[in-house]
């Protein structure tokens, strides 16, 4: 039993961690862009976190998504 859940909680950490990773590397495009390109896509800098990290993906950190 112990080593089903000592497995879960790895597994959970490492799906967080590809998240993570993934969702920093969308950032760093993001924050690559100018100012006009923002406005092009129809968002602004402060935008970029708040975009990125949407309240499901807060919610569902390291859980399998279906």
């Amino acid at each position: 039993m112990k080593g089903k859940w000592t497995n879960n909680i790895v597994v959970r950490f490492m799906r967080y961690c590809v998240m993570w990773s993934e969702h920093r590397h969308a950032i760093k495009i993001l924050n690559t862009l100018s100012e006009r390109e923002l406005k092009d896509i129809g968002i602004c800098r402060a935008d970029i976190d708040r975009m990125v990290w949407l309240k499901e993906d807060k919610d569902n950190r390291g859980r399998e998504t279906k």
